[in-house]
């Protein structure tokens, strides 16, 4: 009985944060989850630029069960590379080991990112491999500590003109 609930329950919260943020906005449904803030470029909006670094926030709320990995899927034409750093607002960062898998990304944290923090990622030398234009979307997941499922947490929008 016990692992029907927690299946269900997984499966309502996967469906409620599977409604897509736009433009990286946090929907209601995230004020007891974590979601994502917002997603920036630098430089910003510049198609033929080959180099970028992404600036990604996340929130986690005082509600929210602490978080053990953060997992990020980049667009086709981008790649990810591991000079990714982690931080807070105050500027204290965290430890993470930091892999790369196809266009995934996955962060793990040395120390689980407690409830009420704000999470900076910095994602350094991201590489275009084509002129961008359009929308991008970059896929969040998270796992929460203590279980070992992967929960997608918003879509990040980014467009270039």
């Amino acid at each position: 009985m016990n692992k029907l609930l927690t299946y269900t329950a997984i499966f309502a919260l996967t469906m409620a944060v599977l409604v897509p943020a736009t433009s990286a906005n946090p929907t209601p449904q995230s004020s007891n989850f974590p979601h994502v803030i917002s997603l920036v470029e630098f430089p910003q909006g510049i198609r033929h630029a080959r180099i970028m670094r992404y600036t990604l926030k996340i929130g986690v709320p005082q509600q929210s069960k602490a978080i053990s990995q953060l997992i990020i899927e980049a667009p086709a034409n981008i790649v990810l590379r591991e000079n990714i750093e982690v931080s807070e607002q105050s500027g204290k960062k965290f430890a993470a080991k930091v892999s790369i898998q196809g266009k995934k990304a996955t962060l793990e944290f040395a120390e689980s990112i407690t409830p009420g923090t704000i999470i900076i990622v910095e994602m350094n030398n991201v590489k275009k491999t084509a002129v961008t234009t359009g929308d991008k979307f970059y896929k969040i997941s998270t796992i929460l500590a203590g279980m070992n499922l992967e929960l997608p947490i918003g879509i990040a929008q980014l467009r270039v003109i």
